[in-house]
């Protein structure tokens, strides 16, 4: 008998573990499925955007046009510009925000791991299904890297992360 409950608790318990949370996004690409903690990431970046942004010396300057570098990306391309901008963040800007406080610190080490948790989801899928590159997503980001290369490595790094939010807006709107 007491077997019996065991087993349906431990039932019950795999069954609630299939139910996603509010916070988690699934995103498709394709037959990929790739999952998203958005609470964690508005958290971290909620956490010290007001900071990040008043370093900003480069204001009149966007790497992440909403318009046009995110949102206009057609679905086909949606993968690969992903994964290139995973990548873009995890090379070039997480790296370079070093300076702060602790917690400052903290919350960029929690977003990246985010980043790389879904970077792993992602290469996975890609291994399995091809991410396809089409010209318009290989241009894009390479206006993105390029804006980002005329600035010096730290300018860039805490414009990029104070841009984040664009990214996080762009990743929940994608289907």
């Amino acid at each position: 008998m007491e077997g019996g409950y065991i087993l349906l608790l431990l039932h019950t318990a795999f069954l609630l573990s299939l139910i996603p949370t509010s916070s988690l996004k699934q995103l498709h690409f394709g037959h990929c499925m790739v999952s998203v903690d958005m609470y964690e990431m508005r958290k971290g970046f909620g956490d010290i955007k007001e900071m990040t942004q008043s370093q900003d010396r480069h204001t009149s300057i966007r790497l992440l046009h909403g318009s046009h570098s995110l949102q206009n990306t057609k679905s086909e391309d949606r993968c690969c510009f992903f994964h290139y901008l995973l990548k873009f963040y995890l090379v070039n800007v997480f790296n370079q925000c070093t300076e702060g406080s602790n917690f400052h610190q903290r919350r960029v080490s929690r977003i990246a791991n985010n980043f790389l948790s879904i970077k792993k989801e992602l290469t996975l899928c890609d291994t399995v299904t091809t991410c396809s590159c089409g010209k318009e997503a290989n241009q894009r980001y390479e206006q993105i890297l390029n804006q980002f290369q005329r600035m010096d490595s730290h300018s860039a790094a805490v414009k990029a992360l104070g841009e984040l939010d664009i990214l996080l807006d762009w990743i929940d709107k994608t289907d």
